[in-house]
């Protein structure tokens, strides 16, 4: 064991694949693949217009909440990933073998209140990614709105037999109701039967109408983004084992995206406790939640607190079977992202070689078919 951890010296050692690692698509990139009727109603091919929609109907549909704004907190965003050579120079600014690409501007699909333009938006990402950066063999994500389930299975359907398309997102911020409600069957019932796990991303923390309410009464950022990510998907997994969609879609992983570690260990004992009580309140689990979490969710790193602790670090990941549910990402190119090295040196202290090349590549290739 000991001759395991020692022979682990640097991220060179093994195989490293981001799980989620952020394009920055800007509206200019999206609005030409928007197909009708949307680009005649929004004029997006009328330039004297143009400039008029982009700063006024579609700033509404994807919205900024002003003062809650990262670079609010003297830091920004350091690179655009916009074309196959960013994501080429940002894979090896990270040291990474491969990763899955995933969307930035459309994080906030979730909030856009005109359902039928929403897959509109979606539609137009899906084919803006396929176009510029899939097709030139990397690997990433379709984005799928919650707004219109029925017409995300027909997305999904669309794009099944598209091999660099490896998992299907679901934005989840500002999404009503939570994700575990019937409403989202058809997208689970089609992503099972494309064999593409699911992911559940936050939106950007500093967007108006995310989980639960807006924000009232918040006056900086940090107030807002410190509970804000593990809150809301602790919202969305709780009605997803009520209500039973591990049961329900037996052969479906879930990948929970962007929220850290710490709160995984609580919530999986929390709900084991309050199920030991009110069990009927899930009538269709036949184990303890945690199980179901073990066998068919996964999460990913970022952004990983405690990188300072090794001791906290370490415990908090056993307790939820990391090594075996745990996925490196970095969430590059955002303010916070994390460096491929940050977790190597606190699992050197624990983990084996096998169970770091786990959490840094081979869980992933597994759940996303690499």
């Amino acid at each position: 064991m000991e001759e395991q951890k020692q022979a682990v010296s640097s991220v060179d050692d093994f195989t490293v694949i981001d799980t989620d690692l952020h394009l920055t698509e800007q509206q200019e990139d999206i609005l030409p693949y928007l197909e009708e009727p949307f680009n005649k109603v929004l004029n997006v091919n009328n330039q004297e217009k143009r400039g008029q929609v982009e700063g006024g109907y579609l700033s509404q549909l994807y919205p900024s909440a002003g003062h809650l704004t990262p670079t609010d907190t003297g830091r920004a965003e350091t690179d655009d990933v916009r074309s196959p050579e960013d994501v080429e120079r940002a894979m090896e600014l990270l040291s990474l073998d491969d990763a899955i690409l995933t969307p930035g501007l459309n994080l906030r699909l979730g909030l856009v209140h005109h359902d039928e333009l929403a897959a509109g938006f979606m539609t137009a990402y899906n084919n803006w990614i396929m176009d510029t950066i899939l097709d030139e063999g990397y690997h990433g994500s379709m984005v799928v709105t919650p707004q219109k389930p029925e017409k995300s299975a027909e997305e999904i359907d669309r794009l099944t037999s598209e091999s660099q398309i490896k998992a299907v997102m679901i934005p989840g911020g500002g999404v009503h109701p939570p994700l575990g409600r019937e409403k989202y069957f058809p997208i689970y019932e089609a992503a099972e039967d494309a064999g593409l796990p699911v992911m559940i991303h936050n939106a950007a923390t500093g967007i108006v109408g995310n989980y639960p309410i807006q924000w009232r009464g918040t006056k900086r950022y940090i107030e807002v983004h410190v509970p804000y990510h593990s809150a809301e998907q602790m919202w969305h997994l709780s009605t997803m084992l009520t209500n039973g969609v591990p049961v329900r879609f037996p052969d479906l992983d879930f990948v929970i995206q962007e929220s850290g570690i710490g709160w995984i260990p609580y919530f999986m004992r929390r709900y084991d406790n309050e199920y030991g009580k009110k069990q009927n309140d899930a009538p269709l689990l036949e184990k303890r939640p945690s199980d179901y979490i073990r066998d068919q969710f996964f999460f990913t790193s970022q952004p990983t607190e405690g990188i300072d602790d090794p001791e906290y670090l370490c415990h908090t990941i056993r307790m939820f079977s990391g090594a075996e549910n745990l996925m490196f990402s970095t969430d590059y190119p955002h303010y916070d992202f994390d460096y491929t090295d940050a977790l190597l040196s606190s699992l050197r202290t624990e983990f084996n070689a096998d169970e770091i090349q786990n959490i840094y590549g081979q869980t992933a290739a597994n759940v996303f078919d690499l």
